[in-house]
């Protein structure tokens, strides 16, 4: 790795501890000094800043008689690290800003080896190091290709689970761009070398887990965690009773299409004349949100028993949750940049889906296309995060694009119709008064008034109610204003 410029160092100083950053006022000892170097080599890899108070992030430097020893300690911690940890520089580096010395020790990221320091698995989790538990140890295994979970045998699964005429009309289609034709008429041998079956110690075979999820009759009897739940919410914070709400199961085409048809079910599309010419303005693009969800089913932790992927629409977003981490040696703000490298968590899945025309046409540069759909039509760009699981963030497109002419999905009345009708209704006044003037009118009038009433909220900015409810709990969330009161006595003041 480059040596750090003084400019790049003090940035990263100025932006504090995070994930990958530990800033220390002096060395500690080289036993806590391992655990850190391990919790960091089994996470994303990260910098340890020796000289540096992280509570108020002054530098306040190594003294001169104290460096060699700091970088002994360092040395020393990465030899207690089993199996051995390199450093990158392999040794730690001296900087000197503003007269004052820092030690700074750079751990590579790894997708290789699982680390421990004093019998123990370490992970940096957020800016804490702590211990793994047996089930994520099992987790980063299955990450780090030391442990394959799509390749192990399905939970009580026969022969007889798999639907062999969908065998059949997959190895089909691979026929007619191949030369396995003979592969019809030796399907468990074709199931075998595609990973979706395999033999036990007795000879007898197995499906695998993905041979269950991409072939079986019915996946989620023996892969419980593979469904899909799907949550139409009619706020902005799911404060309220959700308006529908649908459990997908089956295999991993039907959990996308499924997935799909939810989403298509309530976008609504918007439209403006050119000369003769109608364009369509959908509230989302639909390409990054079905991109997004082929994401999420194909590149999820299977591993994770009892975590579903969740697909909650609310008013203004959709956020895709898929359980599990990103892979080693990719960042948030790597997919944010669109810098990500092709790496696959379930490789056979993927390879699975990949043959099957209209699924995976951009295998290894979906979150790119991602984000240059969404800079094309103008839209929002998705949000990536993480903490326990993987997010992506899709936003609507703001109001002033969808007010000239709005069409709603027949059967998008069919349920919490007053809503519904509500909401469209609205899209008349939101068009000339945005969100953000309505919040600026709101917070004027409680400055001025001292609070402020949903019915007071209605009247000056000619909103329904339920809108004014969203918006005013908002700037609760947001910590701009506070409730006072209850039900329709309730009043929102100033914290």
């Amino acid at each position: 790795m480059p040596k750090l410029s003084d400019a790049t160092l003090l940035q990263i100083i100025a932006d504090g501890e995070t994930s990958t950053v530990e800033l220390k006022r002096a060395s500690p000892r080289p036993t806590e000094m391992a655990e850190r170097l391990c919790g960091m080599a089994n996470a994303q890899g990260g910098v340890i800043i020796v000289g540096v108070e992280d509570a108020d992030l002054k530098i306040i430097g190594i003294p001169n008689d104290r460096v060699a020893l700091t970088i002994d300690v360092i040395l020393r911690a990465t030899r207690q690290i089993e199996p051995k940890l390199l450093l990158d520089p392999p040794e730690p580096e001296i900087y000197e800003l503003d007269g004052k010395r820092l030690v700074v020790a750079t751990v590579p990221s790894n997708s290789g080896p699982i680390y421990q320091s004093s019998g123990v698995c370490w992970v940096r989790r957020g800016t804490h190091t702590i211990p793994l538990g047996v089930s994520e140890m099992l987790e980063l295994a299955n990450d780090r290709g030391l442990v394959s979970w799509e390749r192990q045998p399905a939970h009580k699964a026969t022969m007889e689970d798999i639907n062999m005429e969908r065998v059949k009309a997959y190895l089909g289609r691979r026929s007619e761009k191949s030369r396995s034709n003979g592969r019809l008429n030796h399907l468990e041998k074709a199931l075998v070398g595609l990973d979706c079956v395999t033999t036990r110690s007795n000879g007898e075979l197995v499906p695998t887990n993905a041979g269950i999820l991409f072939f079986g009759y019915e996946p989620q009897q023996h892969i419980l965690q593979s469904d899909v739940v799907c949550v139409l919410f009619r706020d902005e914070l799911s404060v309220g009773r959700y308006i529908d709400r649908k459990n997908i199961t089956g295999t991993i085409q039907e959990l996308i299409d499924e997935a799909e048809a939810f989403l298509n079910r309530y976008v609504a599309v918007g439209a403006r004349l050119e000369g003769w010419k109608r364009i369509d303005l959908p509230e989302y693009a639909i390409e990054v949100l079905r991109e997004a969800v082929v994401n999420a089913i194909i590149h999820r932790d299977y591993s994770r028993s009892g975590e579903s992927i969740r697909i909650f629409y609310y008013t203004d977003r959709i956020e895709i949750h898929s359980p599990g981490l990103l892979l080693p040696s990719i960042t948030v703000e790597q997919m944010e940049r669109g810098e990500v490298r092709s790496k696959l968590r379930n490789p056979v899945l993927a390879n699975l889906l990949k043959d099957v025309p209209g699924y995976m046409e951009r295998l290894g540069s979906g979150i790119r296309f991602m984000l240059s759909e969404t800079k094309r039509l103008g839209l929002p760009a998705p949000r990536f995060s993480e903490s326990s699981e993987f997010v992506v963030t899709i936003y609507k497109a703001p109001d002033k694009d969808m007010n000239e002419t709005r069409t709603v999905p027949a059967n998008r009345y069919r349920q919490g119709e007053f809503w519904e009708r509500e909401r469209v209704m609205d899209s008349e006044h939101l068009g000339s008064l945005d969100q953000k003037t309505r919040f600026s009118l709101a917070m004027r009038y409680v400055h001025e008034h001292d609070s402020i009433t949903n019915r007071e909220y209605r009247k000056m900015t000619n909103i329904s109610e339920q809108t004014a409810n969203r918006d005013l709990e908002t700037l609760v969330t947001q910590g701009k204003l506070k409730r006072v009161g209850k039900t329709r006595a309730r009043a929102y003041k100033l914290p």
